[in-house]
């Protein structure tokens, strides 16, 4: 996956979802599984969250990051969640490189490789939702395909149901976008914009879609030695320790509200001390 293909594989999956095939394949899912009869919608109103979601921003995470929003998604405790906790409220995002956790067997025992997902941000008045639908890839086929669309309740307490039982694939593609919309918007996170080449805009023009800039997610590089601070106030230390990658609440005077914020690994302590746990550390720079 390369983040320019991303534009046209936008429209194919649009190409679908508005196609009458697609109409009757969301009419089909509302009718037959028993998540969506549970909450009462209709094919068309899965037709409408899916049509929604892919017309909106397009993101392309790479490898790294995408790694990285596995890695703290997994310790990303829940919170109520707002519509600004999103990047955009319609986006459609892919990973360059699959994470790992998000290839596997999904709820009908096919071998599956999750791509991205589309999303659009809804609100019933009791906290707000988002439709969630994932962009997947049969681990023995090429072709791109849309999955059920899902809702994700902003609620925490509508959350604590999925974080009982077993997780699926599906739940750890909700684990990974959580944690990568929060770091998206923190400074450990580079965007740049990639603009479709003129052969990628004249066959989305030919198709009916109007060429647009794909953002690109990456992880920053750290500058320096920033992290290795000596000591916190007026304390004095004697050693050098590891902290681990974690989230911390952060307040947010504009929104009157606490996030969580990632801290990256660092080595904390005066410099030049010994270090806990032992006298030699080896830094992996990508």
């Amino acid at each position: 996956m390369r983040a320019a293909d991303v534009p046209e594989l936008r429209a194919e999956l649009s190409a679908f979802a508005n196609s009458p095939d697609g109409a009757s394949y969301w009419e089909g899912h509302a009718r037959t599984v028993d998540y969506y009869r549970s909450i009462d919608v209709t094919g068309a109103d899965l037709a409408r969250a899916v049509q929604n979601s892919l017309e909106g921003d397009l993101f392309a995470v790479t490898g790294p990051m995408g790694e990285l929003a596995v890695a703290a998604g997994q310790s990303l405790g829940l919170f109520d969640m707002e519509a600004q906790d999103l990047p955009t409220p319609t986006g459609v995002l892919f990973f360059e490189d699959p994470p790992e956790l998000l290839q596997g067997i999904d709820g009908d025992d096919l071998p599956l490789i999750i791509q991205g997902a589309a999303w659009s941000v809804g609100d019933d008045g009791e906290g707000g939702y988002a439709w969630i639908t994932p962009i997947a890839q049969m681990s023995s086929d090429q072709a791109i395909r849309l999955g059920g669309p899902r809702l994700l309740p902003f609620s925490m307490a509508d959350e604590a149901p999925a974080e009982e039982r077993e997780r699926m694939l599906f739940d750890h593609l909700i684990v990974t976008l959580r944690a990568a919309w929060l770091l998206m918007q923190q400074p450990l996170s580079e965007e740049s914009t990639l603009e479709p080449d003129r052969a990628t805009r004249k066959r989305l023009r030919r198709v009916g879609r109007e060429p647009a800039e794909v953002r690109l997610i990456e992880l920053r590089r750290p500058k320096g030695a920033s992290g290795q601070s000596g000591g916190d106030g007026d304390r004095e230390y004697h050693h050098q320790w590891i902290v681990r990658g974690h989230w911390r609440q952060q307040w947010y005077p504009a929104r009157q509200v606490h996030r969580p914020v990632w801290i990256a690994p660092h080595v904390k302590g005066p410099e030049g001390a010994p270090l806990l746990g032992g006298e030699k550390v080896n830094v992996l720079k990508r």
